[in-house]
């Protein structure tokens, strides 16, 4: 009407409120233009004016060049809409308040406002029933009840989802007809009910049934059935409707409740008690035949007589009391007395009633007489702290036992109550596997025998398990028919505790937590029975922590332990999990590696790489305490295996020795075991044996090496100790002052040595072309370490009467590796003795030029290495220039040892070397020879008196 009115060729109905604008109805133009025409007009639909003209932007989607634009009024709604004309060609613009385009913009306010209001009406009637369904649905569930309607025009039926709930239908279900809602009962009801509902239907009969329904996958439910008819106006039955209420716990309330009242009227009817009853007064106004037994009366001599008279004044009064309790208090009261009268205890029970008072009389004279024993019995049972349990076997053998009784000991251990085990089975404490097997075994030993013993772990009702020792006794009413089994427990937890820990100690390193030599040797030997069933390879790596001392000295043994630990965590992590990572003890740790492979060289390239990884893993820095940072290597000895090997020892000190080889090698670094390693070995062993036997039979003699000065005068001699084997001859002493040092025989050949140096000190004395003569004996680090040093020095020096100075001390630059101000205390001890001090081997050991300092020296050595290639070697001769400078700034002297040509000699004195030594003056001699030389010279050498 507005496009024809206004002769446009197009026109649109727009709802302005929302965003984006909403599209009300549309004339004359195609749909697809839509979309493009509301976003071009968004800017002019947003404006307040009621008129406005739309010029069309170039380029735009959609043809029309211009638009007019007619707000619609909201009339009191919430909507807000317009009129959008549309023309492809330029038109004038309209009067403005045209009469007939306003007319028609309040027409179709108008129509929308009532359009609005009828959709809000049905939003709210919507509403209204939503929440009515939403009520009655929670009504329904609250009752547990579903209702339903039969349309008899239809034949259909509706329900409620409450009602699909109870027949036990699925989501997706729903009863549609009369039969359909009929073959959701159980067969025997299905007839009764169909005929009920025809009935209903045909006559309007209404009916209030219980009966069962199927449920798919369940047992059948009891539901309460109610239907009625519903009839029109002219009373003609429209429909029948009604619900079903789901009365199955009710039904089975009323069976227990019926149970057990058949149950109490069974008993009742069983018991022989003496009954009587009493009125208000407490006289007598019925007795039954047992009670004229008990009491010994009849009912004549009884019936209105109080029921305390011809007691005793004591017991009249104590019933008395109990009865008229019982009266007052409408509650019933028990006692058990003695009844002198009758010589009987008896067990009085009392219930009031509306006329007075029911009393049954019982004999407990045979039951108090055993009170006692059987009051001992359940005490000391009841307050054992063993646990005790009795369980009733099953009518058969494949009826589990159930339990029957628990003692105090049994509640504190579990954490059950009584109530909570009573009747249940003993598995309930036994869940795991081989507790349940144990107490299989337990039942046939049971069988055969009526007591049988085990140790298992029970659970305790918070999840724990305890270790029990448990013997069970079974009890027998027959030869063969046990009834129950008795069972006394004791809880063992501690002592398995503690044996779990003994075993862990003994088998296992306390500080790392790996196993321990014991254990490596059980494990060894086992593997090496298997490969040599199955023809493996494996290796044993033999792991020492290089100057892993130092760490203890410097930083305490708890950093070092600390190091140990994280130590023990990178081997494991770094070889394979069926690899055995042990601490035999120190920081000594063993790795055993099995199922390498059968070929030889295969197994060995494995067993390398492993060791190099291991190798590589221990020389990462480890992270300690405090933020410390500690870097560590190891030294790795490797002994193949092919369980050929009998001896795990042999195999073991195998490995051993190849990591002293790679000790010597430099540390850092593994060496596998060689054959010439233990042949070396036990040379060296025989070799220490003989050594202890020569220190007793006096096989050590000393020789003496003269030292002279620049001008060829002899100063004094070095004293060097030789060994004269029995067998061997004369042994120089490289051959056994290092195996001397391992076995610590250096500390007292040292002594010796210096014993006899300063006898021939003091046999030098007397003589005036000796007497000023120096000896220099060498002195090893363990020696010099020892803490009686200094008092073995100053011993020997007073015992002789030497003149201190007299006696030089040669000490390795080995000593200034550690314990520094140890050592330049006791050499500041010696120095204050007198005695002269001389550094030996300078040059090739740990010296530094701030350690050289402090030291209270007298002379350097330069070491024979130097001197040797000091003619043909650059370096070597500027070593010997510096070291010869270095001792002059400090004010040492130089003595030069392994002196062989004249040249050697004179190019170190032009250097400013003091003295020398070698065998161009001569080599070491013993004593006798050494005393002729003295008294006769060689050329070049002179003896000052």
């Amino acid at each position: 009407m507005a496009a024809r009115m206004q002769s446009t060729e197009a026109a649109l109905l727009v709802d302005a409120s929302r965003s984006p604008p909403e599209l009300l109805g549309l004339y004359g133009m195609e749909p697809t233009s839509v979309a493009a025409v509301i976003d071009a007009c968004a800017d002019v639909l947003a404006q307040p004016s009621t008129e406005a003209w739309l010029p069309q932007t170039p380029g735009s989607a959609h043809p029309y060049q211009y638009g007019h634009w007619l707000p619609l009024p909201a009339n009191g709604s919430s909507v807000s809409a317009a009129l959008l004309l549309l023309d492809r060609s330029p038109r004038e613009k309209p009067a403005p308040g045209a009469p007939a385009p306003q007319l028609l913009a309040r027409h179709a306010s108008d129509v929308l406002a009532l359009a609005l209001r009828c959709e809000h009406a049905e939003q709210y009637s919507a509403s209204v029933l939503r929440e009515s369904e939403s009520r009655l649905n929670l009504t329904e569930h609250t009752a547990g009840a579903g209702s339903w309607s039969l349309q008899l025009s239809t034949h259909e039926v509706i329900h409620s989802d409450e009602f699909a709930t109870v027949m036990g239908l699925g989501d997706r279900h729903r009863v549609k007809n009369l039969e359909d809602m009929v073959q959701r009962y159980t067969p025997e009801w299905r007839n009764g009910i169909r005929q009920r509902l025809e009935r209903c239907a045909q006559n309007g009969e209404g009916f209030d049934e219980e009966i069962q329904i199927t449920v798919e996958g369940g047992p059948a439910k009891w539901v309460r059935t109610v239907a009625t008819a519903v009839r029109r106006a002219n009373g003609e039955i429209a429909r029948i409707q009604g619900a079903i209420q789901d009365i199955s716990a009710q039904k089975q309330a009323q069976q227990d409740t019926l149970r057990l009242a058949m149950r109490l009227t069974t008993t009742l009817a069983s018991i022989t008690e003496a009954f009587v009853t009493l009125d208000r007064q407490c006289c007598f106004t019925y007795l039954n035949q047992e009670s004229e037994r008990l009491l010994q009366k009849t009912t004549g001599d009884l019936l209105g007589l109080e029921v305390w008279q011809g007691f005793s004044p004591a017991l009249s009064q104590r019933l008395k009391e109990q009865l008229t309790k019982s009266l007052q208090t409408n509650r019933r009261v028990e006692l058990e007395d003695f009844f002198p009268t009758l010589g009987k205890w008896l067990e009085v029970r009392a219930y009031p009633f509306a006329e007075g008072l029911a009393v049954y009389f019982r004999d407990v004279t045979e039951r108090r007489r055993s009170q006692e024993q059987l009051m001992l019995l359940e005490t000391s049972v009841s307050r054992l702290n063993d646990i005790v349990a009795i369980a009733e076997t099953g009518a058969g053998n494949e009826q589990e036992p159930r339990i029957v009784f628990v003692n105090d000991a049994f509640e504190q251990h579990t954490g059950y109550s009584r109530a909570e085990v009573l009747g249940q089975t003993p598995r309930m404490l036994l869940e795991l596997d081989p507790a349940t097997t144990k107490l299989s075994e337990l039942g046939r030993s049971l069988r055969q025998s009526r007591q049988a013993r085990t140790e298992l772990m029970v659970r305790r009702k918070n999840g724990a398990m305890f270790w029990v020792e448990l013997e069970v006794v079974s009890v027998q009413a027959t030869a063969e028919d046990i009834t129950h089994w008795v069972a006394v427990g004791r809880d063992i937890t501690q002592r398995k505790t503690a044996e779990d820990m003994i075993r862990h100690l003994a088998f296992y390193d306390a500080l790392t937590d790996l196993p321990n030599r014991q254990l490596l040797l059980d494990r060894l030997q086992q593997t090496l029975a298997a490969s040599a069933r199955s023809g493996q390879h494996g290796a044993l790596m033999f792991i020492d922590l290089d100057n892993f001392k130092i760490l203890n000295d410097s930083l305490g043994h708890h950093m070092g332990d600390q190091l140990l630990q994280k130590v023990a965590q990178r081997l494991t992590r770094s070889v394979r999990k069926t690899d055995m990572v042990a601490r035999l003890g120190g920081d000594e740790f063993v790795v055993m590696v099995d199922d390498l492979s059968t070929d030889p060289d295969a197994a060995a390239f494995k067993a390398t790489a492993l060791a190099e990884k291991v190798l590589h893993t221990l020389r990462e820095p480890f992270q300690l305490t405090g933020g410390h940072q500690h870097f560590s290597t190891p030294s790795i000895g490797v002994a193949s295996f092919n369980g050929q090997q009998s001896d795990v020892g042999e195999l073991l000190k195998q490995a051993d020795l190849a990591m002293y080889q790679a000790k010597s090698l430099g540390r850092n670094t593994l060496c596998f075991f060689d054959p010439a390693m233990q042949a070396t070995v036990s040379a060296n062993a025989t070799v220490s044996s003989e050594l202890r036997v020569a220190l007793s039979a006096n096989q050590f003699v000393v020789y003496y090496q003269p030292q002279v000065d620049r001008v060829g005068v002899i100063t004094g001699v070095e004293a060097l100790v030789r060994w004269q084997h029995p067998k061997r001859g004369l042994v120089s002493p490289a051959e056994f002052i290092p195996i001397a040092e391992d076995t610590g025989l250096i500390l007292p050949l040292g002594q010796w040595v210096l014993e006899t140096a300063c006898n021939q000190l003091s046999a030098w004395a007397v003589n005036s072309s000796t007497a000023g003569l120096s000896i220099a004996v060498n002195v090893s680090v363990r020696q010099f370490r020892h803490p009686d040093f200094v008092d073995m020095v100053m011993a020997a020096i007073k015992h002789t009467g030497i003149r201190p100075h007299k006696l030089k001390l040669e000490l390795t630059e080995s000593l200034l590796a550690d314990r520094m101000e140890i050592t330049i205390n006791k050499m500041g001890m010696l120095k204050a003795l007198g005695v002269t001090l001389a550094l030996d081997d300078f040059g090739v050991g740990y010296s530094s030029l701030s350690v050289l300092k402090r030291l209270p020296l007298d002379q350097l050595k330069i070491d024979k290495g130097f001197v040797a290639d000091v003619l043909t070697d650059p370096n070597d001769a500027a070593i010997s220039r510096a070291i010869i400078a270095l001792a002059q700034s400090l004010g040492l002297q130089v003595v030069a040892e392994g002196v062989e040509t004249q040249e050697q000699r004179d190019f170190l004195a032009y250097q400013g070397c003091d003295q020398f030594q070698g065998h161009l003056f001569a080599k070491p001699l013993p004593i006798e020879a050494l005393n002729a030389l003295l008294q006769n010279p060689t050329s070049g050498m002179l003896l000052l008196a």
